[in-house]
């Protein structure tokens, strides 16, 4: 009996628990929804060296052909450097988002580049 008594009572607080969870979980975010922070892939197109420094700004293009900037050192600056960027939604449109951290993911050679400004990249 005692038994039983302690199941029953595990039994409706792992009840509890589990609605209480489900109020937890965020809504689906809706198909075109940025969120507050999300990951946006791009490749460097173009650098420039800030003069009488050490510091490069450089230039990156999403696969949906926006140009985004941000600031780096010598190593990042070669054309084909593929970053991931982290992006802080900022307000009603894309362009308007700021990038947050950059994480170098690799290279890609000039053929995948091609393919990647033409809009070819899958």
């Amino acid at each position: 009996m005692k038994t039983t008594k302690i199941a029953a009572i595990a039994t409706i607080i792992t009840v509890i628990i589990m609605i209480a969870c489900s109020y937890m979980v965020p809504a689906v975010a809706e198909v075109g929804d940025r969120g507050e922070f999300y990951p946006r892939l791009a490749v460097v197109t173009a650098y420039e060296q800030i003069e009488g420094t050490d510091e490069w700004i450089i230039t990156c293009t999403d696969k949906d052909g926006n140009e985004w900037a941000f600031y780096g050192e010598e190593e990042d600056a070669r054309i084909g450097n593929v970053f991931n960027l982290l992006m802080w939604n900022v307000g009603e449109t894309e362009t308007d988002d700021e990038i947050i951290e950059v994480y170098y993911e690799g290279r890609m050679d000039h053929n995948a580049l091609r393919a990647w400004l033409n809009g070819e990249w899958q």
